[in-house]
Parts: structure tokens; sequence; C-alpha cells
């Protein structure tokens, strides 16, 4: 009856599996031995696994417990050399032999060097634990710790070089997306950097700029991103030895949680944040964005900060560089909370307190760090509506707003032309793959195929209808301008009853944002000296009637810039 084996294969990475001797080539090495002693193999094992750390989830999992299922019925477990075994020392050697013995397991490598294993009381016919040895004992524990020292020393050089290297500011590892890595000498010797991917970067650029600007939600921006024709990267996909393909991964769109780990990244502004580096240091290379743009995308998330020349500081959840988020319990009964108190500048809150009979009393009150003081809800809303409908429209403000809004539109029309283009470019592509996917369908005669076939064709149409949808916010005309010019005309004319029938109280803020240049107190609001954006006049009644000699503080003599609130959405 013959004997019976395992082998096992083992390389420290995948791309060793791929180069070098490869998991096959130790295969083939192993197969030599067993046919020669007429052993049958009953299962072959690789692991892509460094032998220098901890658990291995083949050789320690898998091998393991099938010797333990299978204990006496596995005679030989059979590796290229020791070091295929363990790179951890003599500790993990002889616990790894001890463990074989158990399951009546010899281990035997290819080398030659272990060597059989004896019973010193043979000729009594008696065996003992600590009877049994082998000739190659020595050898063995000598090879295990030598293994030991040449992984050190190999990671001494190798690991100590890369640490230099990136506190020098030069790149290691795989290129983020948006890079591609470029080998460049400095000194000499040639060094790894990283330059823009133009195909890629473009993607990651417009990600930082639309967050930067505050203007889109974070849904927006997947939304617009995705529409431009942005997918992950395709790549490779291995078995779990690592040493044959078998699909790819990729080609995903964007996410939210993705884009929201994209702009925490500071390599992407040319800073390197890498553990082997004791601080940020500044990249030899350039980044995609600016550290200013960095920061303001992250909102206070992360934040970089130069302490010195060349010297960063990275910062995290600094709550003063925060875009803070109000509640979004908004009580309807109270719809002028946002109206700022004269004495801190912040805010008024806003309750309804119950007195001595039970009645309550609506109030608008403030007492951050200062003397409570509040007023009525009735007298409150009242002063401030009052002011609202003594304010008029500038009629020559329109004619500058329309030769402002078509000017950007013409310095921005090429971006635009541009930007409208490679989103057409992408609906054409996915149609393509639509198309080829449909004829796919009609041939298949798997059921199985089929379905996954008709998921694929309806996630295409969702990505088809979301591009022609953005193409279709990005496509604006001069009639579209004059188109916006009647509808602003049309409720500038009338700012009192704009923003008093306005219900929702987030849009009630952004109206009188527009109306305002800065949030007003109260006070300014009760003394008719609010600061007016460029738009709006006070009405010559209400200063008439304040016994004002001239206009509101603000009004005359200053050059505003545009409102954002009508310009933003259209460039």
């Amino acid at each position: 009856m013959s004997k019976k084996c395992i082998i096992y294969c083992r390389v420290s990475t995948p791309t060793q599996s791929q180069q070098g001797e490869s998991l096959d080539a130790q295969e083939n090495i192993c197969r030599n031995i067993a046919e020669n002693n007429d052993w049958e193999i009953i299962k072959v094992y690789k692991e892509p696994f460094s032998g220098r750390k901890g658990y291995r989830q083949i050789f320690d999992g898998e091998i393991m417990k099938f010797l333990k299922q299978n204990s006496g019925k596995v005679d030989y477990l059979i590796v290229r050399e020791i070091g295929r075994i363990t790179r951890a020392g003599t500790g993990k050697y002889e616990q790894i032999k001890k463990e074989l013995r158990e399951y009546k397991v010899e281990l035997i490598d290819s080398m030659g060097i272990i060597q059989p294993q004896r019973n010193a009381l043979e000729h009594l016919g008696v065996e003992y634990d600590w009877s049994r040895y082998s000739s190659s004992d020595t050898t063995e524990v000598v090879m295990a710790e030598n293994k030991k020292q040449e992984v050190r020393d190999i990671l001494t050089r190798t690991i100590g070089r890369e640490i230099e290297l990136v506190r020098e500011g030069f790149h290691i590892g795989h290129n983020p997306d948006g890079f591609i890595i470029k080998k460049m000498r400095f000194g000499g010797k040639k060094k790894s950097i990283l330059v823009q991917n133009t195909e890629r970067a473009q993607f990651y650029i417009k990600m930082f700029e639309m967050r930067a600007s505050g203007n889109y939600e974070d849904q927006k921006i997947v939304d617009k991103i995705n529409a431009l024709g942005f997918k992950s990267i395709e790549r490779i996909k291995w078995n779990k030895a690592q040493d044959k393909p078998i699909g790819k991964r990729g080609g995903k769109l964007l996410t939210i949680k993705q884009l929201q780990s994209i702009v925490q990244r500071p390599i992407y502004c040319g800073i390197i944040s890498h553990k082997m580096a004791n601080k940020p240091v500044r990249a030899k290379f350039d980044g995609l964005i600016s550290i200013e743009t960095f920061n303001k995308a992250n909102r206070g998330k992360v934040l970089i900060k130069e302490t010195a020349e060349n010297e960063f500081e990275i910062l995290y959840n600094q709550q003063s560089n925060k875009i803070r988020l109000k509640r979004s319990k908004h009580n309807p009964l109270f719809p002028y909370k946002f109206v700022l108190c004269e004495k801190c500048n912040k805010p008024f809150l806003a309750s309804s307190p119950k007195g001595k009979t039970g009645r309550r009393f609506p109030t608008y009150h403030c007492s951050r760090n200062h003397e409570y003081h509040g007023y009525s809800k009735k007298d409150f809303e009242s002063n401030i509506e009052k002011y609202i409908y003594s304010i008029k429209f500038r009629p020559k403000f329109l004619k500058l707003l329309e030769e402002e809004l078509i000017l950007k539109y013409r310095k921005r029309q090429k971006e635009i032309t541009l930007y409208s283009a490679q989103i057409s470019n992408n609906v054409s592509q996915l149609k393509i793959e639509q198309a080829q996917a449909l004829d796919t369908l009609l041939t298949t005669k798997s059921d199985t195929a089929k379905i996954m076939l008709e998921e694929k064709i309806e996630k295409i149409e969702f990505q088809i209808k979301n591009a022609t949808k953005q193409r279709t916010k990005v496509e604006i005309s001069e009639d579209d301008i004059r188109a916006f010019i009647k509808y602003a005309k049309n409720i500038m004319e009338h700012p009192g009853e704009m923003l008093k029938d306005s219900e929702n109280v987030n849009e009630k803020r952004t109206l009188f944002e527009f109306v305002f240049d800065g949030m007003p107190t109260y006070q300014e609001i009760v003394n008719g000296t609010p600061k007016l954006s460029l738009p709006f006049e006070v009405s010559s009644d209400l200063i008439k009637a304040k016994s004002l000699s001239a206009r509101a503080v603000g009004i005359e003599g200053r050059e505003l810039p545009l409102p954002q609130v009508l310009t933003k959405g259209i460039f």
C-alpha cells in the first residue's frame, strides 16, 4: 500500500507568485519527489503569504484542519525548503513540527536537509516523545533561524530605504488613481514621483472643486462625476493562490462613501502623510489641487496647516473650520430665528414659556454670554415684515445682471461645451455597451446568464438617463439666461411678498441672504439700517418715517459682487 502525501507551496507576495520561482515551479519539484518515491498525492496547497507573519489562512487553517480530521491517513507533507514553512524563526518551526508529529505526518523538503525521524529506544521496543529524533535536528534549527535573520536583513535594507525616500518627498508603492508613476533622476539615482494622469485626473480635480465651492451636496457631485464617465479602475482578479486570473474587479460608479474618502487623502494636494514619515511631508511633485482647495473641500474634517516653511501639520475634526449644519427641525411658529441678536451677533432662539396662569407666551430670545433679553413673537415678526414691505427693487440692476450673466456665460462657454461633449461621449459608449449586452442576451440560452444580462442592461439604462439629465442641466444658452432674467424680475419686484409667502424656513433664510448684504440684527431692522444687497433699496416713505436724511448705510457708493443666490446653479 503506497504512502500518502500533501504538497504545500508558498511565496511571500502575489507578485512573487507570477515571477521568480513561482508556485507552479515549486509544485513541479515537490511532485517529482512524490513520484520518485511512489507516494500518492492527496492534495496540493498554494499560498501567496509572508512566512514571517502570524496566522496563515491556508497553512495554519486549511492544512492543519485537514490533517487533524485525517490524523494517521497522511504520511508526508512535502515542501520546497524550510523557508517555505516559516520564516518566523526556531520557535515557530519547532511548533509546526510538533503539530505534524501529533497528526503522524513527517515533513519532507526537496533540498534533502530534513532527515527521517528515528527512535533511540527502538532496540528495546519502546518509544517516548523524547526518544524520537532526527540527525538533522540541529541543522534544521540553524536553518530556520537563518531564514528569520535573512528576512530581517532584507527588510532592513528595503524598508529602511523606503523610509528615507518617503521622508525626502518621493513616492513608494502603488499610484493613487489620478496619477501615474514616473521614474526621474535625482542626484544621479532614479526615484519615483507621481505625475498627473490626464485621462483620470480630471475626475478628481472636479470632485475637489465642486465640494470646495460649497454649492453642491455630495449626491449631486457623485451624479455629475458619474455623468462625465467616471468608473473605478479595472484590475485583474486573481484566484486564491494569486497565480491565475479569474476575472476583473473595479469598473464601478462613484459613491458618496468613496467621494468622502477620496477628498480626505492629502496626496491629492501634494502632501505625503505615509506612516513611514514622522510628519506630513511636501512631495517632490505637484498635487492635483492646492492645499487651500483641499481644506475647503474637507470643511474641517481634515485640515492641513503649514506651521513653518515646508513643515505641515494635519488636524482632524476642527470645529472652527467646519460648515456647521443647521438643525433639521425648523419650527414653523418661529420663521425668523435666523435673524441675529444685536449683542452677540448670533441667531435668536425661540420658545413659548408658560406663565403662572398656564398661558404660553411665544418669544424670540437670546442670552449667550450676556444678559437675557426677549421680544414677543407678535412684535418681533411685525417689525421684520414692516421693513420687508418697505424694500423696493432697483430696475437698473436687471440690465446689469443680464450683461454680467451673458459675460460669464461667454467666458465659460468653451468649458460648458467640452463638459457637455464629454457627457455625450460617455452616453455613446454606454449605448454601445448596452447594444452589445442586448445582442448577447438574444443569443444566450442560459437562464442564469439572461438574468445577469438583463440586470446589466437595466443598470446601463439608468446610467444613460442620469448622464443625459446632467447634460441637460449643463447646456445653457443666452435665451435661457434671458428667460431667467424675466423670471427674476417677476419675483424681485415684490420682495416683501416673496419673503413673507415662503413657508420653508431654509428658503426664507436663503432669500434673506439675497436681499441683505449679510444677515441683519433685529435692532438694525427696527432702526431701518441693515445693509441691503445691490438690487434693493429702502422706499422713501420709510426713510421719511424714520426721519433719515440719507439712504440706509451701504446702499450707495459701494461696489458689491452680484448676489450668488441668482447665479448659483447656472455657472
